[in-house]
Order: C-alpha cells, then structure tokens, then sequence
C-alpha cells in the first residue's frame, strides 16, 4: 500500500517551510506535545491557513473558500447550528446519492460517521479553516432563518416596521423594492427578518426622515447620508445607504448608538462570538459555563452579559448570593444565606419565564446548577471551581471565556466544553 506522504514532505515540496523549519518544528513538537502543522503555527513558519492547505493535500481533499450563498440550506438543514458549531462541520451540498460536507480536519471521523449513518447518504469532504467555517455557520443559519419565514407572513405598513426595529433596538434594517413589491428586513439578533410592505411606504419615509430620501438622493442612484429618524416623539441617528437601478431600490439604515456604561467598561465582545452565542439562544435552551482570568474578572462582567450580547428587549435577571456588589442598572435577586431554601427560590423566578439568566452563586455547584439554569431560556453561569465536568453533568454545553491580557484588553472565546 502506498504510504502516504507527510505534511512535513508536503510542505517542503511546496516551497513553503526548508528542512530547517521542519527540523525547528518537530523539536517544538517532541517539548511541548500536539499536532505537527500546530508546532509549526506556533514557531511562526506558517499561517494555520497554509497548515490546513498541507493537510488537504495530505489527505487528497479539497481545500475550499466556499461563500453562503453557494451553501444548499436543504443540505445544511440536516443539522443544527448548534452541532455545527460544536463539530465544526457543515453539509453544504446534497443530491440523491452524495452528501458533501465541510470541516477543519481530515482526522474527525466521529462527525462524518454520524452523518453517513443518518442520512445513508455517501460522504463526500471538502476542509476548511475553522474560522471560515465558523463564519459560514453564521451566515447560512441566519438566511436559513429568514428563507423559512420568507415574506409570506403579512403585508404591514412602514411605520409597524420601525417600531418593531426600533423596540428591539436592531443594528441595521432596511427595505427593498423591485417595481410595485416592497419588502421591509432588520437583523432581529442574528436572524433577518422580512415583511412584505403595503401602502406607499415612500411617502412614510418622507414623513420620518429628516432629510427625506427625495430631498438626500437628488435623483441619483447611489447616495449616503446622516438623518434624523421620528417615531412616537424619539428621534434616532441614522446612517442611510442608499442603491437603486432600473429594477428597484435598496434601503440601508444604522441607527448611531450613544455609548454605554458598560460597553465603556468592559471590551465588546467580538461580533463572531455575538453571532454565535445569539444563533445557539434560537435553539430554545443554551447553556454557557463562564469562567476568566484573573477569576475576579467574572464577578465583575457576568452581570452585563446580557446588555453586552442582546439587545434590551431581552428581559434577563442576575441571580448572585453572598457579598457579591450590587448592580444597580441590572435587574438582579439576592438568594438568602440559608442555602436550603435555594431550591425553592429558584422555582419561583422560573416561574417569571425569563429570556436570560446570568449566575453567580457559590458551593458544589450541582446542589443549585440545574435549576438555576432553568430560570431562562439562556444560561451564563459562573463557575464556582474547576471541575467543569460537574457542569456538563447540569446540561451546560458551551464555555464561554474572557481574559485581561498585558495591554488591558479582554480576549474572549466561545468553544464547546469538552471534558
């Protein structure tokens, strides 16, 4: 049988590392453990982008830059967003014989044998870098999300539209026109909701927008300009896009944000990570272990994670027992100190149906964790030690981490909590 060839050979043969960037490499390899491209990433010979394209052809896969629209929603249905995040593998193309799927490295079997064993269908690889398929992950569940409520719900005027997006305080939304259809979109955390319009939506927007699009195009086809947004005695800043052609018209706005307290004193978290913590919160119940360094860290920044994370629609409470610091802009509950009528307490703020729980309570942790994750839908629960296999043991599946690194700033990491 013929042998296969090393990443390492691979590599050299490409003329991307010498014998001596190997050599470099695999001492690396033989003091500190791991995978050989892992050595090499971190000796800094090469990018983790150049290691997966050795590992590609190592394997005889493809290495693909694949983009979400070329993703099949009907193959990356066959999955959740969650255990495509958890996996990170993604089906993003099938027929009647043939799956073809995506992931970050030719040695995962256990994802693809599930897949074949569900669908009896044969599974065809293709690999990717983590952190596209992650963003792929992102990107096709959100217009999967909005391909499944499609614009067939009902007909609403403009001004509904923005109060919705304006209660839930959406980052962008927008409306569409192609000849006598108009379609009104927002980002709803993550996923792109869509109305069909009716009524001359135009004149509406005349009438709460200051300059008015007529006034801010000039009768031309692309323009952008700050407005001034009216609704229900609220003006709102407004950044407009503006797009049009023989067909139609796009609409963009952004509403300009004034900045926050909390978002002064803690670094937004990335938009990846957003994304990602919002796109599990749709799947009904998602739990998330929160530890940091240093540990003092946590006590202080889980109170905001739902400012931080959700827009304030989201009704959360912060539950938190002992000489924890009160937060006097977050909706919180004080357990008492006798530790036995936890249980009881718990039962009664699960009663309230909360969207979001944060949790700062010490002890043993499974004595009070399975029911305080239950008191919201979403979960964040500071972990009291380090034994975060008693966490997944409470239904907690992902670890969601925050570190001061040397010039102050926080680094963030959301990954699933293998134990």
């Amino acid at each position: 049988m013929t042998q296969r060839p090393t990443i390492g050979h691979i590599l050299m043969d490409s003329g991307r590392v010498s014998k001596e960037d190997v050599a470099t490499a695999l001492e690396y390899q033989r003091e500190h453990g791991g995978f050989f491209g892992e050595a090499m990433v971190a000796c800094g010979l090469l990018s983790e982008g150049e290691v997966e394209w050795g590992l590609a052809s190592q394997y005889d896969l493809p290495y693909v830059f694949p983009e979400a629209e070329a993703v099949a929603y009907e193959a990356a249905s066959l999955v959740s967003p969650e255990w495509a995040l958890a996996n990170l593998t993604l089906p993003i193309m099938k027929t009647d014989e043939s799956l073809t799927v995506i992931l970050d490295s030719p040695l995962k079997t256990k994802p693809v044998e599930e897949l074949s064993a569900r669908t009896q269908l044969r599974i065809e690889l293709a690999l990717a870098s983590p952190s596209r398929i992650r963003e792929l992950i992102r990107e096709v569940y959100a217009r999967g999300s909005a391909a499944d409520e499609g614009v067939t719900g009902s007909a609403v005027e403009l001004s509904r539209t923005l109060d919705r997006v304006l209660e839930i305080a959406a980052p962008r939304f927008g409306v569409s026109a192609r000849g006598r259809r108009a379609w009104a979109w927002w980002d709803d955390a993550g996923t792109i909701r869509r109305r069909p319009l009716v009524g001359d939506w135009l004149a509406e927007l005349e009438q709460v927008l200051d300059p008015g699009p007529v006034r801010a195009t000039n009768g031309q086809n692309r323009a952008e300009w700050s407005a001034q947004l009216s609704r229900a005695g609220i003006v709102t800043t407004v950044e407009v896009r503006f797009l049009a052609d023989e067909a139609g018209c796009e609409y963009l706005f952004q509403p300009r944000r004034a900045e926050v307290t909390v978002q002064r004193s803690f670094d937004l978290l990335p938009a990846g990570i957003v994304s990602e913590v919002r796109l599990l919160a749709r799947t009904g119940k998602a739990r998330f272990v929160v530890t940091a360094e240093p540990v003092e860290l946590g006590h202080r920044v889980l109170p905001h994670l739902p400012e931080l994370l959700f827009h304030p629609g989201w009704r959360s409470i912060y539950i938190h027992a002992g000489d924890r610091q009160e937060e006097t802009e977050v909706f919180s509950r004080r357990l008492p100190s006798d530790r036995e009528s936890w249980s009881s307490e718990l039962e009664a703020l699960r009663a309230f149906l909360f969207d979001v729980v944060v949790v700062d309570l010490d002890g043993g942790g499974t004595d009070w964790a399975p029911a305080a994750v239950d008191v919201g839908s979403v979960a964040f629960v500071l972990w009291p030690h380090g034994d975060l296999g008693l966490a997944r043991e409470a239904g907690i599946r992902w670890h969601l981490h925050a570190a001061r690194v040397g010039d102050g700033r926080l680094e963030w990491s959301l990954d699933p909590l293998l134990v």
